[in-house]
């Protein structure tokens, strides 16, 4: 799977690393000065615990956690305005380092990296709503655990409780780089009513995603906020160029408002 991103921005550099393609892209927003401001989002998907997992790409041996760190470090070294973002399945179907410890490794590493913002795949549900929740937010004092759970804020504008009917995750969030304040909005696909047994996702329900990233832009431009990113675990397929998307994110984006950037993961 790959990471794709449409609307208004500039491709810099594809790497495969571990099970997927990752994309750092640099995109421009205007602020009220009329000033032209340089934003760069990084950004990861499908992770999958692989931190030492390798292969073969032309010829040269890629992924391991170490590589993706490095790559990720040289490119936040080029911009300081940079923020790391993932668009989920960082766990799920992991190899014995990370799922024999219940991916606590994999949430400690992407700690390290500094990820900055996050939104849940449809993996994140395997071990049940419960686990992914320990995972993101870490144990509470009655649990009488050590795991701290992530230091990325969550976005996830279609999980919601079945009891409450309120979201489980923030449904955006608000950033502000180089005197801009940027909204990202998670969604997981509702493929995941499909994908995840019932029995690991039976507190909540996961709604159409078009109708909820449309209500969250509407929200956030009611707030001023001019440039807005979807982090989208919704399936995408395209040239290696971007051209002739396809799948569930390429017809969802001819209903979405208007948008800065969609950011997915590709198959």
């Amino acid at each position: 799977m790959r990471l794709f991103q449409r609307i208004a921005m500039l491709l810099l550099v594809g790497i495969l690393l571990f099970t997927t393609y990752h994309h750092a892209f640099q995109t421009h927003f205007t602020a009220s000065s009329n000033d032209l401001i340089h934003v760069q989002l990084l950004g990861i998907n499908d992770l999958h615990g692989q931190l030492d997992q390798y292969q073969q790409l032309q010829g040269k041996r890629v992924g391991g956690a170490e590589y993706l760190a490095s790559h990720l470090q040289a490119y936040q070294e080029k911009n300081p305005h940079t923020l790391l973002v993932h668009t989920g399945d960082m766990v799920g179907g992991s190899p014995p380092i990370s799922s024999l410890f219940n991916d606590e490794p994999t949430i400690e590493f992407l700690n390290l990296l500094n990820v900055d913002i996050g939104t849940p795949g449809n993996h994140e549900f395997d071990r049940g709503v419960a686990e992914m929740k320990r995972l993101i937010h870490g144990e509470s004092p009655q649990e009488k655990g050590n795991f701290k759970g992530a230091t990325a804020q969550y976005t996830s504008a279609n999980i919601l409780d079945k009891k409450t009917g309120e979201t489980v995750f923030r449904p955006y969030v608000i950033k502000k780089i180089n005197g801009v304040n940027m909204g990202f909005i998670g969604v997981v696909t509702t493929d995941t009513n499909d994908f995840v047994l019932a029995n690991s996702r039976e507190e909540v329900m996961i709604t159409d995603e078009v109708n909820v990233i449309n209500k969250s832009v509407k929200q956030l431009k009611e707030q001023g906020i001019r440039s807005i990113v979807v982090l989208a675990h919704v399936s995408v397929q395209s040239d290696q160029n971007g051209g002739n998307p396809k799948e569930d994110l390429a017809e969802m984006a001819y209903q979405l408002f208007l948008l800065s950037i969609i950011s997915s993961r590709l198959k």
